[in-house]
């Protein structure tokens, strides 16, 4: 039988134990009157006749407690500018909830933990007022589970900076089963990549490629945009895990498809993809790192440095100097790598990151324990870093997840 909006009136109808001569005694009328014939609510019942005035449809609703959004309306009455937007502004406020996200996600770029925190907690509580507000058929649209999916995902980055990362790998989960359960294969990749490399900060190296690699293997389902920032972090754990080989094949398979595209460089937010091309060359430097080529870190670092001032973002202007001052350290260089820590530490602290912040204290541990604590340059660094605060609980941390 064909859906039409009389199944819903008789349901409700009779749900109130109200007859059809019931009904039709207080059927509203378009010109503000009431009363029909048993006849025509028979007939408006079994869909041979149609209601076509939202007026007069309404005034039923009301009558019958039918939910607005049963009958193909909203909460919004153009007649009455007091009511709220419900499901009519349903497609505008997820356009607006869209932007939002891909702002926040820029901000991320250019701002420091603070401002991109702010606009999460907005995006949290616009979220929560959809999830409480809206009908059930809205809440099940594929539209609202992929950007509820990309809310979980900045809500994990925010954990991720305050070293809150086994909250951050769990709502990296919730982000995959949302991505399983309408089989979205942007969000699918993506939550597959960020539950990996979280996998990898613990030090949990087979799984975080297996992950990875079924990052990659979604992206082939997604987009260009999608097998760009896989690879590249697909390259990063390959790299982490000792397999030069399979990180250099990866990696340069990302820089090859970021290079054939002409908007990948900016990281435009298709497919909520905001990982530029310097991203990507950082998980290049990183990844000579990891494989023991510190000098081929420090040859890329005028590429690095070019592309971040192209882009302005100041995320990575902050991380990269930690790639040049480890790759001294493996070269023997202390000095110049106690200068590139003291540059990493001081840009880490604008950005209000405890996540940054950690990475300094864990180089200067490694300095010190390779030999290098009497240096007068590692003493310094050492004082100005005790000077900053205690260093206990970013220890313990470094304890826990030692990547």
């Amino acid at each position: 039988m064909k859906y039409h909006h009389g199944v819903t009136i008789r349901d409700a109808r009779e749900s109130l134990n109200m007859t059809q001569a019931q009904l039709a005694e207080q059927w509203p009328q378009a010109s503000g009157g009431t009363g029909v014939s048993v006849n025509y609510v028979s007939d408006v019942e079994r869909g041979k006749k149609h209601i076509t005035d939202q007026k007069t449809l309404r005034r039923l609703c009301n009558i019958l407690q039918i939910p607005l959004w049963k009958v193909g309306l909203s909460d919004y009455d153009p007649s009455n500018p007091n009511t709220f937007c419900g499901t009519f502004m349903y497609d505008e406020t997820l356009s607006t909830a869209e932007s939002l996200i891909k702002r926040t996600w820029n901000l991320r770029r250019v701002m420091s933990l603070q401002y991109v925190e702010e606009a999460v907690d907005d995006l949290n509580r616009l979220f929560d007022s959809l999830k409480t507000d809206a009908p059930p058929p809205v809440r099940l649209d594929e539209r609202f589970q992929i950007l509820y999916a990309q809310l979980l995902r900045l809500n994990a980055v925010v954990d991720v900076e305050n070293q809150r990362y086994d909250k951050a790998l769990s709502k990296f989960k919730q982000m995959n089963e949302i991505a399983k359960a309408i089989d979205h294969p942007a969000t699918l990749a993506m939550s597959y990549m960020n539950i990996g490399t979280e996998l990898e900060r613990m030090g949990k190296q087979e799984e975080a490629i297996d992950y990875l690699e079924r990052a990659r293997d979604e992206s082939f389902r997604a987009s260009k945009h999608i097998m760009v920032v896989t690879n590249a972090y697909l390259a990063r754990v390959y790299a982490s895990a000792g397999q030069k080989l399979k990180f250099e094949r990866a990696i340069n398979a990302a820089i090859r498809t970021a290079k054939s595209m002409d908007n990948f460089y900016y990281g435009d937010g298709t497919d909520f993809v905001f990982h530029s091309f310097s991203g990507v060359l950082a998980e290049k430097s990183y990844g000579h790192l990891e494989v023991r080529d510190p000098k081929e870190t420090l040859l890329m670092k005028d590429e690095i440095k070019s592309q971040i001032a192209l882009e302005g973002n100041i995320w990575l202007d902050a991380w990269i100097p930690l790639d040049w001052a480890r790759a001294h350290l493996m070269l023997g260089q202390i000095d110049e790598s106690v200068l590139a820590g003291i540059e990493f530490y001081q840009k880490a602290k604008k950005l209000g990151s405890p996540h940054a912040k950690s990475r300094a204290y864990r180089l200067l541990n490694t300095i010190e324990s390779e030999g290098y604590s009497d240096i007068e340059t590692v003493r310094n660094f050492r004082n100005m870093l005790d000077n900053e605060g205690d260093q206990d609980g970013l220890k313990e941390l470094d304890a826990r997840y030692p990547t």
